[in-house]
């Protein structure tokens, strides 16, 4: 006997038998049940979803004459001659390739006569979207009002191409993706049968690659039982036959990408070319990668059930999602995305490839409102990470002995992993003097906010002898240090410091290593420290006004 295909082997005899399609099967058991057959009914869904599966079934359950709770018997006449297609009381019409006026004028023709074993002659309709204007026309008035011995099933992946007048005919039932939990548990008794054996993670490729489709999947299944060695399909096989790349590479491959790695990026696409992978597949399969670091960060728990991933896959995809933003890995998914659908045309598809994976290590320094939103979200990344460090010991403030406090001989303490150095000592800023900076300031913001931009990002140092110093960076010798030692600001700067202070007093402008560091003396200081380390000097304004 000839090989026949999974697919053909595997399709559903009873109602019990078929996957997914828990709400219409309930409903026509029903019917068939309680007698109450209708005359027309529309499935509608996706390719390999079991429409037309479910249209042959109805066809035996409505003619068999031992019916068992709705599911036909298999034995009688009737259902013998159904499914060995030797009967006329089954009509199957392709509409993709007969969908003229005269093709449905035809099948009309023959509906005045009764069935020969059943009770009723069933017409089937598949793609019945493919009908012309006219046939659905002359199908109109028969679908409505067929004789008592009718009754037509439709079966469609587009519905919404229907006209009104034939919608409002039928009984529709919608049948949705098959889940891949009960796609893998049906592959699994096709392998037991054969007396098969395959690995977990290859079964779920395999569902994941049909798409809620078991037609698919078993196609897919078929080509991966061809090349199994002993008896056993193994995920290696299963990406050689769809084409996929390893897990492990494309977490390899957003690593590089969240580093703005450009030639780690170009290698990445090199390895990938010389192992034979298509171009367009792994946009396809990195753009669903995107896809669950972004679902991650959405779902704060149990983001594998949506994902079809196992508890470790998820942990991996949050330790992961902490290196990007939202907007990026948005801006990324939709470059993916369009390249896919672009590289589909490409005469070089790598070239394609290099170019978007190029696009994805580049930041976005646009001055749209999405550039801005995706840079402050890099920052809030960084400053997370930054955060855990510290939560977690990675980083620690280096504290300064206070007076009366135990020496270092007295109090054991553990070396951090990456610790803080402390500054050079210097006496602590006097509250008094504090006190003085901030009235100072706020005068500032009130009558000079010019001039208050200059001075508050940069560093106080303190007074001493009634002269209150400010510290530029060398990085700003050539802005904020002219700029603040030009006599007319200064002058201004030092009238509305001594009204600050209640007495003349002095202010002068030094450049960093000019003057000690001043000392650390809460943790709050340290910490702003340590921003400045991790974003740089520009990126970071320090109020110490408000300190």
């Amino acid at each position: 006997m000839a090989y026949q295909a999974l697919y053909r082997r595997w399709r559903p005899t009873t109602f019990s038998q078929v996957l997914g399609q828990t709400a219409a099967v309930k409903a026509l058991r029903n019917q068939i049940e309680a007698g109450r057959i209708a005359h027309a009914y529309l499935f509608c869904g996706c390719r390999g979803t079991g429409k037309t599966t479910m249209a042959k079934l109805m066809s035996r359950a409505i003619n068999c004459q031992n019916p068992t709770d709705g599911d036909p018997c298999g034995e009688c006449q009737v259902c013998r001659a159904i499914m060995s297609e030797t009967t006329m009381d089954v009509v199957e019409l392709d509409a993709a390739s007969n969908n003229s006026v005269d093709n449905v004028r035809e099948l009309l023709e023959q509906v005045r006569y009764p069935a020969q074993l059943g009770r009723y002659k069933v017409y089937i309709i598949d793609e019945v979207h493919m009908l012309s204007t006219a046939a659905f026309n002359a199908l109109l008035k028969t679908l409505e009002e067929p004789p008592e011995h009718v009754v037509f099933i439709l079966a469609t992946t587009e519905p919404q191409k229907l006209p009104a007048t034939i919608l409002s005919r039928v009984q529709r039932y919608d049948f949705g993706r098959i889940p891949t939990a009960l796609m893998v548990e049906r592959m699994q008794l096709a392998l037991s049968e054969m007396g098969m054996t395959a690995e977990e993670e290859a079964l779920q490729m395999v569902a994941r690659a049909a798409e809620g489709a078991m037609r698919d999947a078993f196609s897919i299944l078929d080509m991966c039982v061809a090349g199994a060695e002993a008896g056993s399909i193994t995920a290696a096989q299963v990406r050689d036959v769809l084409g996929t790349t390893d897990k492990d590479f494309l977490f390899a491959y957003a690593d590089v990408l969240a580093a703005y790695d450009a030639g780690g990026v170009m290698r990445k696409v090199d390895e990938l070319m010389r192992s034979g992978r298509e171009p367009q597949v792994f946009l396809r399969e990195m753009a669903g990668h995107v896809r669950a670091l972004l679902t991650v960060k959405a779902v704060e728990s149990d983001a594998a059930s949506i994902l079809d991933v196992t508890d470790e896959d998820e942990k991996r995809y949050r330790k992961q999602a902490e290196q990007f933003s939202d907007a990026r890995l948005l801006r990324i998914l939709d470059d993916f995305v369009k390249a896919e659908g672009e590289l589909r045309f490409a005469s070089t598809p790598r070239i394609g490839l290099e170019s978007a994976s190029l696009r994805a290590c580049q930041k976005n320094a646009g001055e749209s409102s999405e550039a801005l939103m995706e840079r402050i979200g890099e920052l809030e990344s960084q400053l997370t990470q930054l955060r855990a460090k510290l939560d977690s010991g990675a980083y620690t403030v280096a504290a300064v002995p206070q007076e009366g406090a135990p020496k270092k001989s007295e109090k054991a303490a553990a070396a951090p992993a990456e610790s803080v150095p402390a500054a050079p000592q210097e006496k602590p800023i006097p509250g008094d003097a504090k006190a003085v900076w901030k009235a100072f300031l706020d005068l500032l913001s009130k009558n000079e906010p010019p001039l208050l931009g200059l001075v508050r990002n940069e560093r106080f140092l303190g007074e001493e002898n009634g002269v209150y110093r400010v510290q530029i960076s060398y990085a700003k010798k050539d802005f904020s240090y002219v700029k603040l030692n030009q006599p007319a600001r200064k002058e201004r700067l030092t009238q509305m410091l001594s009204e600050a202070a209640g007495k003349p007093v002095g202010l002068e402008i030094v450049l960093e290593g000019e003057a000690a560091a001043p000392v650390r003396n809460t943790a709050a200081e340290s910490a702003q420290e340590a921003l400045i380390a991790t974003f740089g000097r520009e990126n970071v304004q320090i109020d110490e006004g408000k300190a």
